[in-house]
């Protein structure tokens, strides 16, 4: 008959065999290490993209994070918006939005520390654009940045905009 286990020596298996998720954009002692900040831009050290960290309507003022009312717009208009940023800026492509989704960070799906302006609706979502679209019905993907879920609207409906642009080329 096998011996059992001492509750210390199965509580120690149990944490070995199942070990915890990883943290929030990797983790490592409470700060996350994939995105570099620099002011209102954050440079994303995996793919090399650079996104603003505040939403479209909002703007950057230091350690306060985000002000202002982010702007719900129609895709259309976010483009304008994007094109009046600067050189380079535009509304991400479906993967490069969903490249800065981490199940992980809980919810918001998206570092707090990083994008600090992420608020649910009334409805408890955070729809914000990309430019991708879905089949010949001319709808077009967005993700919650509550759940991190995809799902398509008309160009026309109006949702939050977070902007991206290449970063430095790589070596």
């Amino acid at each position: 008959m096998p011996r059992a286990l001492p509750l210390a020596a199965l509580t120690l298996w149990l944490l070995t065999v199942h070990a915890a998720p990883a943290a929030c954009y990797d983790q490592a002692n409470g700060v996350q290490r994939r995105f570099t900040l620099n002011g209102a831009e954050a440079l994303d050290t995996k793919t090399g993209l650079i996104w603003h960290r505040c939403s479209l309507g909002t703007t950057w003022n230091g350690a306060r994070g985000c002000e202002g009312e982010t702007a719900f717009v129609n895709l259309d208009e976010a483009k304008r918006r994007a094109a009046a940023e600067g050189v380079g800026w535009r509304v991400p492509s479906g993967p490069e939005l969903q490249s800065i989704i981490d199940r992980s960070c809980g919810a918001p799906v998206v570092d707090p520390a990083v994008f600090p302006d992420i608020r649910p609706d009334d409805d408890g979502a955070a729809d914000y654009w990309t430019t991708s679209p879905v089949g010949a019905a001319n709808l077009v993907y967005f993700f919650d940045f509550m759940s991190g879920d995809a799902d398509a609207h008309s160009r026309g409906f109006h949702l939050a905009v977070r902007l991206v642009r290449d970063g430095p080329q790589r070596p």
